[in-house]
């Protein structure tokens, strides 16, 4: 049995359909009627009742004209002196670019052409897909033959990738095609040699000895081949934009142009190259995609204000700890003041290292992490592979109890989009609790508000209209590493608050992904009044791994 929509993400005023799959094994279903339950946040905002069923259909829930919304959906399964239920989520947006969730495809051989990774990828609501290593050479990325191998050796037919771009854009998604800023292989440096890097002994760069690292700046013949190389990509594949590959090293380098030896700070160079790139490939006449990988966070204070549609940035070491995580988001939506959606693409080793329940649990709590402070993660896709190393086609499988659990996740991310991501919450966490910060208060566990190994850590962001706390379950971890496997935490209950509020509270909610209902939640709460001022009092019912509590208060 399955239930989730048959798009990744829905335009606004666009009308919503969720399929539903029962009895596969049976010709005739069993069930009698379903009552499909749309709610955004706490709201009941939709009923949808099916009279005939059958063992897969696809049941219209309406159109809805919000700019930007999440919604969680419960269908109840009646018949047969049985119930059954089953959740999922959508959201609907004016502009897709505001929410940008990010998967990707690496397989693109004749056999994989219908191996269903596309129609996987829309259950976990990835609208945005990356088509890693599809190209034939990195200086040549459309190959003038249908079946070829890439620089690393993979199998590649390029029908493939073209019928998976169309089965995207069906979904709702938008593919987008890997090319790295300046990377080329031996044959074409050997002909272009000018137009490369070198390094201060006048060697040129190479990357694992395989990615020769040309000259990417304004003036280099280079930079107009490469955008030469994306326009065809948009052109003649059919994608929709281009992932702007970096390798982080080197940072600076020595340009060859007209016979003078010079140095070259790339930072100086990449915005001006994005911009470039936006401008010409706008000119195929559908505004691209543009992805820049700012790798280890470099150089996204000189990436993040030009035409990027987000501000991704691949994570590793030193940035090792979970509180690593929240200062990269924090940093980076302050740079674009939460115009652009920020993605990290933090790559979960234990995966590929650990057993898959110690793996699980660190990627339940990366989640958390991530979406708790308003961004997304690029770990998902294929189907259902995760991410673990930066060489994409290296990934690894989850089983169906893991790939259940992450889903849920992104259900929950979904359903929930209105907080998360809502620009108004600003993050108050270490300046409005702990030593004499009396504005939120905890009892009943050991806390944190930046991510400390043993204890429940503690987010709290706000606005004048909502409150929101996320609590993510660190408790008996013993070390506080994101990429090293966990095991399961003990449950924290009964969690009280005490929360200074200023206007009267229109309800407190509870709700959490690790829950069999994502519902929220209506807490009891009372009033109490002191020295301080006025504060109203709640209990957190339980945190297994990851828990949110709302306050919403009248306007």
């Amino acid at each position: 049995m399955d239930f989730y929509p048959v798009k990744a993400q829905y335009r606004r005023g666009e009308e919503v359909w969720l399929c539903l799959e029962l009895e596969k094994e049976s010709a005739t279903c069993s069930y009698e009627r379903a009552v499909v339950s749309v709610f955004w946040m706490e709201r009941l905002v939709r009923r949808v009742e099916v009279k005939e069923l059958c063992n897969a259909m696809e049941i219209c829930v309406g159109a809805y004209e919000e700019d930007f919304a999440g919604y969680g959906v419960r269908v109840v399964l009646c018949g047969a002196g049985k119930t059954t239920v089953l959740e999922t989520a959508f959201d609907v947006v004016k502009e897709p670019r505001r929410s940008l969730r990010y998967g990707f495809l690496s397989d693109f051989t004749t056999q994989d052409a219908d191996n269903g990774a596309v129609a996987q990828l829309r259950k976990y609501h990835i609208n945005m897909v990356q088509f890693y290593d599809w190209s034939y050479r990195h200086d040549s990325l459309v190959a003038d033959k249908p079946d070829y191998e890439d620089m690393m050796g993979k199998r590649i037919h390029l029908e493939t990738v073209k019928e998976k771009i169309i089965q995207a854009k069906e979904y709702g998604m938008w593919p987008i095609a890997y090319g790295a800023v300046y990377a080329a292989s031996g044959k074409f440096y050997e002909t272009h040699k000018d137009w490369a890097f070198y390094n201060s002994n006048q060697e040129v760069f190479r990357f694992i000895d395989a990615f020769y690292i040309m000259n990417i700046q304004e003036d280099s013949p280079w930079r107009e081949h490469l955008i030469g190389q994306y326009r065809e990509a948009m052109e003649k594949v059919g994608f929709s934009g281009i992932h702007m590959d970096t390798y982080g090293f080197p940072k600076t380098a020595h340009s060859r142009l007209e016979g003078r030896f010079r140095r070259v700070a790339l930072q100086e160079q990449f915005g001006s190259l994005i911009d470039e790139t936006r401008q010409e490939l706008g000119k195929t006449g559908e505004e691209p995609y543009l992805i820049f990988n700012n790798v280890g966070n470099w150089p996204v204070a000189d990436t993040a204000r030009h035409g990027v549609d987000a501000v991704y940035i691949e994570v590793w070491p030193p940035y090792e700890r979970y509180f690593h995580i929240k200062q990269l988001i924090l940093e980076a939506r302050r740079l674009v003041e939460d115009k652009k959606p920020v993605i990290l693409a933090a790559y979960l080793e234990p995966f590929r290292k650990e057993d898959e329940a110690s793996a699980t649990y660190a990627a339940r709590l990366l989640t958390a992490t991530i979406v708790s402070n308003g961004a997304y993660h690029l770990l998902l896709g294929e189907n259902k592979a995760v991410l673990t190393q930066g060489y994409y086609g290296d990934y690894s499988v989850m089983s169906e109890a893991c790939a259940g659990i992450m889903r849920r996740y992104y259900d929950f991310m979904v359903r929930y989009l209105n907080l998360f991501y809502n620009p108004e919450l600003t993050d108050v966490s270490m300046t409005h609790m702990g030593w004499d910060n009396y504005e939120y208060q905890w009892a009943g566990t050991d806390w944190s508000a930046y991510g400390e190994y043993g204890k429940l850590w503690v987010t709290v962001r706000e606005s004048e209209e909502i409150k929101l706390f996320s609590f993510i379950n660190l408790c008996g971890c013993s070390e506080d590493y994101w990429n090293k496997g966990k095991k399961k935490p003990p449950v924290q209950k009964n969690v009280t608050c005490m929360a200074v509020v200023e206007k009267e509270v229109e309800g407190i909610y509870f709700t959490s992904p690790d829950l069999p209902d994502c519902a929220s939640r209506e807490l009891d709460y009372v009033y109490t009044v002191n020295e301080k001022g006025r504060f109203v009092k709640f209990s957190v019912p339980e945190v297994e791994v990851w828990s949110a509590v709302y306050i919403r208060m009248h306007k």
